[in-house]
């Protein structure tokens, strides 16, 4: 079974809460957590790699916090993926065809070539804001929602 990483998924989660409340007042690290029930140190980790990708903005002070660095439909969920869990690729010889000697003539990694395409491609054109649009009924239906 191929699992989401849980980085992803608190990830996602927080973006998701900061999305909701955009270009209001920064959330603090502790607010974050306690309202995702995440240990402060794994929200500090998550919320990290998105500063280092360039998503959020960091406020010091005393009503410091996070922030979006751009608004929720400017951010692609592919750039989501991409800075918390590396690039997408399912095996490694999709982007590295040189670890396999089977890479030229092997009909999986063609199959796995296609699926990454076509899921790169679809989380490129899903943004921050239509995951929010969701609510509870997932993605919008003009993405298979």
């Amino acid at each position: 079974m191929m699992k989401v990483p849980t980085t992803l998924r608190y990830g996602l989660r927080i973006l998701v809460e900061m999305g909701k409340s955009y270009a209001q007042t920064p959330l603090p690290l502790k607010t974050i957590a306690q309202n995702q029930n995440l240990p402060v140190k794994y929200a500090e980790k998550i919320i990290n790699l998105l500063l280092n990708a360039g998503l959020l903005i960091s406020i010091r002070g005393k009503d410091g916090g996070y922030l979006l660095r751009l608004k929720p439909e400017k951010i692609k969920l592919i750039d989501v993926f991409e800075a918390l869990t590396g690039k997408l690729y399912l095996v490694e010889c999709v982007i590295n065809p040189k670890i396999c000697k089977r890479a030229a003539k092997c009909e999986a990694r063609r199959l796995w070539q296609l699926l990454v395409k076509n899921w790169s491609e679809l989380l490129t054109k899903i943004t921050l804001r239509d995951l929010i649009a969701g609510g509870k009924n997932g993605i919008p239906r003009e993405f298979g929602g």
